[in-house]
């Protein structure tokens, strides 16, 4: 394939391990790219750099809860990226390598390769810090779990983490964080 045709490729191998997989990440994985397009246009980011590497960057996590092994979701889409990019052969070292590192890491660094492996990771943190993506991870906490506390504990837990991430827009993160933190705990107290 040609790097002009990775991006819709990236984005189908996703929706099929999901599928394959029966996971219900699918929305958050939506609101991710909706993020990433966004944070793209205002920090000019390679929005296909992007793209691809949010695409790719939870590609194998449906796998990895499967086999209970969630932590190892990085290693194991990088390794499945490092594949599929060794198909298209118009990519370049650069492009690769920043697909690559925007995978590596998605979930914060101190100091990020590229400005496009920081949007795909203050992206990935909106899925769970966007009052859309707050409620989406909600909704599907309450379909795995059926139980409300468990589920304000990992909303909560998901919240707290993604929020020590964030590195663009935190101004405007933190009092959709704040507010749903006041309202959790004001549920429990109820």
């Amino acid at each position: 394939m040609n790097y002009k045709e990775l991006k819709e490729y990236a984005d189908k191998y996703n929706r099929k391990e999901i599928i394959i997989n029966e996971h219900d990440i699918e929305p958050l994985y939506d609101i991710s790219l909706v993020e990433g397009k966004r944070l793209s246009k205002i920090y000019n980011a390679d929005i296909d750099i992007v793209l691809i590497a949010l695409a790719l960057m939870d590609s194998k996590l449906p796998e990895a809860v499967r086999l209970k092994k969630p932590k190892e979701h990085v290693e194991m889409s990088l390794k499945a990226a490092k594949q599929i990019l060794d198909e298209v052969y118009d990519l370049d070292d650069e492009k690769r390598k920043n697909i690559l590192k925007c995978i590596e890491e998605h979930h914060g660094s101190s100091k990020y390769y590229s400005i496009e492996s920081e949007v795909v990771a203050n992206a990935d943190c909106c899925k769970f810090l966007s009052p859309k993506g707050i409620m989406t991870y909600a909704s599907i906490l309450a379909r795995r779990l059926n139980d409300f506390e468990k589920e304000w504990e990992k909303l909560e837990f998901k919240m707290d983490e993604k929020i020590k991430y964030v590195s663009l827009e935190k101004e405007e993160l933190m009092p959709i964080y704040d507010n749903f933190k006041k309202y959790l705990n004001s549920c429990r107290k109820k």
